[in-house]
């Protein structure tokens, strides 16, 4: 252990990595008026429109509360709206407006921008490696905590 340092360590450069790309996410969203976890939720509607919250809050491992006030904010500000399931009142589901769906292909592009920015100097190899490594990783991890699932 004496030759242990923090800046070695698998778990810091990981979440040094994830806090500065966020960081940077974040940086580039303030001109849509947006967080991370806000985009994280458009972008589940960006793949299927008219999700439930609870569904969407699952796909983010996001707890009721967390994506309910995410959803409140995306709708004060005109990106979705929250409507009552018809077949189940209990039920909420969001979906895109017109303002919102516009976000889809700048969004995209914001964070393929990132990616490429975070990957220069990579190979499109080195790129699929490190993608599967980490989620190897992040499997070997969750396999270690007891009920199996994180908030990641």
């Amino acid at each position: 252990m004496d030759n242990y340092k923090i800046g070695d360590s698998f778990g810091f450069i990981v979440n040094r990595l994830a806090t500065a790309m966020r960081q940077a996410f974040e940086k580039r969203l303030e001109e849509y008026g947006l967080t991370a976890p806000q985009y994280g939720f458009l972008l589940r509607l960006f793949e299927e429109d008219g999700q439930s919250l609870s569904s969407i809050g699952n796909s983010l491992y996001c707890d009721k509360p967390t994506i309910t006030g995410i959803a409140v904010r995306l709708e004060k500000n005109g990106f979705i709206r929250k409507v009552k399931d018809e077949k189940d009142r209990r039920i909420v589901k969001a979906v895109l407006t017109e303002k919102g769906k516009g976000l889809k292909e700048p969004l995209r592009k914001t964070a393929m921008d990132l990616n490429a920015a975070a990957t220069m100097g990579f190979t499109t190899n080195e790129v699929k490696l490190l993608k599967t490594s980490l989620r190897r990783s992040l499997g070997n991890v969750l396999g270690q905590i007891q009920g199996g699932v994180i908030n990641v």
